[in-house]
């Protein structure tokens, strides 16, 4: 960000108590509630397309040292709602705070799933009670993809923005998009933009607090799970931008020491270790997107701390397998659930310190950490 942006976001800050508005008077719950309510009377440019239907997916029971698995994945069968997108006329961006991408309908009712509100009761929207800048309106339709928030994150970039994007790859609907709000990329993962096909030029970048009106605003689904699609659709979008003449590691430790949390504190007997095994250290702060891609798409066994590089099994073969080290009792399970729809072999290590130390820092039992490899490697 811009010394510019810099100061029109403090400016925004300072002068939206004053002179800004609420822009929302209601709420839809979902996008299909608007659509469902509007469809029979011919609204121009109101349009909805159903790109995947609800399903179930199954996962393999993760692997460990542990008699009994952690009951962070007791849920082996994950319903997965539809995925759609959404045309709204004469709509109404946010940016700002927690509704970033929140899309407010023709009728003056935000639309309550469109952005990471959909996690909050409906009535509680931030459109319905906080004030957000006055309207500028644009002449433009507009593809709606920001998320807010981690969107700048590699894994919620590649997991959450990008199948937004590939959203509307489908069903008729890209050649009238004439401009995409989305959240800035960093230099390193801009190249993806690229790649699908988004210019410069059409870029509304979602940096400060403002609301935007166009004529046609286009609403992907707030992807709140994690469908097999997206992962189908990374690897069969980017692997092929892969250098398959790049040096082959079939063995990756990821290493967080250039991070300033959730890292291992004795890492340095952690490599004496690994090193032994084969195992080669590589931080990824130091590598361009292409480049990871490449990694990955020949390594067959990852180790590392729960983090974003792992987001980086999407490239892996099948039949590769990663070990994930917990540092704490928060266990999310998004990398068994990406692991598994990419066909990777899904392991966890538990790295609880008691007290828990702090930053989510971890010191590693050795012991335990060298069963976990052999259980790993055999």
């Amino acid at each position: 960000m811009n010394f510019a942006d810099r100061l029109q976001q403090r400016w925004s800050k300072l002068i939206t108590p004053i002179i800004g508005q609420i822009p929302a008077q209601g709420y839809w719950a979902s996008g299909w509630d608007y659509y469902h309510y509007y469809q029979h009377e011919n609204l121009p440019g109101l349009d909805y397309y159903p790109y995947w239907s609800t399903y179930q997916e199954t996962y393999p029971v993760p692997r460990s040292i542990y008699a009994q698995p952690h009951g962070a994945f007791r849920w082996t069968t994950i319903t997965m709602p539809e995925s759609y997108w959404l045309t709204v006329p004469q709509g109404t961006v946010l940016s700002g705070r927690q509704s970033v991408g929140s899309v407010i309908a023709h009728d003056g009712k935000v639309i309550h799933d469109t952005s990471r509100q959909w996690a909050n009761p409906p009535e509680k929207n931030q459109a319905c009670h906080d004030k957000f800048p006055r309207k500028i309106n644009i002449k433009d339709t507009l593809a709606v993809v920001a998320i807010g928030g981690g969107g700048m994150n590699y894994y919620h970039w590649l997991t959450e923005v990008l199948p937004r994007i590939y959203l509307l790859k489908h069903g008729d609907i890209w050649q009238k998009i004439d401009r995409f709000f989305i959240d800035e990329p960093s230099q390193k993962i801009a190249i993806t933009l690229d790649i699908l096909g988004i210019p410069l030029s059409q870029r509304i970048y979602a940096r400060f607090d403002r609301t935007l009106a166009s004529p046609l605003v286009i609403a992907p689904q707030f992807l709140r799970s994690q469908p097999r699609w997206r992962v189908d659709f990374l690897r069969t979008t980017f692997l092929p931008y892969r250098d398959v003449h790049s040096s082959k590691v079939s063995k990756i430790y990821i290493s967080r020491s250039q991070a300033s949390r959730r890292r291992i504190l004795n890492e340095a007997e952690v490599l004496d270790y690994l090193k032994l095994r084969g195992y080669v250290p590589f931080c990824l702060e130091d590598f361009s997107f292409l480049e990871q891609v490449s990694l990955f798409s020949q390594a067959q066994i990852i180790i590392g701390l729960h983090g974003a590089g792992l987001t980086n099994v999407a490239w892996c073969p099948a039949g590769a397998r990663l070990l994930e080290i917990f540092p704490s009792e928060s266990i999310p399970s998004y990398y068994w659930v990406l692991a598994s729809q990419a066909g990777v072999n899904y392991y966890y290590f538990l790295s609880l310190n008691h007290p828990p130390l702090p930053q989510d820092d971890t010191v590693i039992d050795l012991k335990q950490f060298r069963q976990a490899v052999e259980h790993l490697e055999a």
